[in-house]
């Protein structure tokens, strides 16, 4: 039983760090809404000064700034190289979501997702009678993962709670943690 718990703790604490990797690379929200709609993004970057856009061979503006960050721009037929100083790229992105709120879709709390995640949860647990070591078992949790995602690309075409809104993010995420768990369950 001990390892099962060894193997539920660290998967938890490694969706929990991809969750929070993810919030360290910038709002998550707001690639999205710059990609989706790119000349209002590059609107946005060419008129605040948190944003640095780089137009030819340029280098890096130095010491307190954090990219490159790449957007592509059809309207310009190019894609954009930009940087965004430390201290005001949170700021910054804020007010551009504020600006264009009304473009974002609407979901409401995506309770099914969380709800599917017992399955991994369950295969997990599954393991305490076992007496498997721990990577192996978190191997058999992320692969089981994997399998989830792999339904959820066919049917619903989303996992909004680990931020997979479209079926193509998905069915890759599932192939990366069904390798993961693969892995694992054959590191030792």
């Amino acid at each position: 039983m001990g390892n099962a718990i060894i193997a539920l703790v660290l998967f938890v604490a490694a969706l929990g760090g991809l969750a929070l990797f993810y919030g360290k690379l910038g709002k998550l929200s707001f690639w999205k809404l710059a990609a989706t709609f790119p000349e209002k993004a590059f609107e946005h970057f060419t008129n605040d000064p948190a944003w640095v856009v780089l137009q030819g061979s340029e280098s890096m503006p130095g010491a307190g700034f954090t990219g490159p960050f790449l957007l592509p721009v059809p309207s310009l037929g190019r894609t954009l190289k930009l940087y965004a100083r430390e201290d005001q790229m949170e700021a910054s992105q804020k007010r551009f979501i504020e600006m264009h709120r009304a473009l974002l879709p609407q979901w409401g709390f995506p309770y099914l997702s969380p709800l599917a995640l017992l399955y991994p949860v369950e295969a997990i647990l599954s393991m305490s009678n076992t007496p498997a070591p721990s990577v192996l078992i978190l191997g058999y949790g992320f692969a089981n993962l994997g399998y989830l995602l792999g339904v959820a690309t066919i049917i619903p075409g989303h996992f909004r709670i680990l931020g997979l809104d479209e079926r193509i993010t998905t069915l890759i995420s599932a192939i990366v943690f069904w390798v993961i768990g693969l892995a694992l369950s054959n590191a030792i």
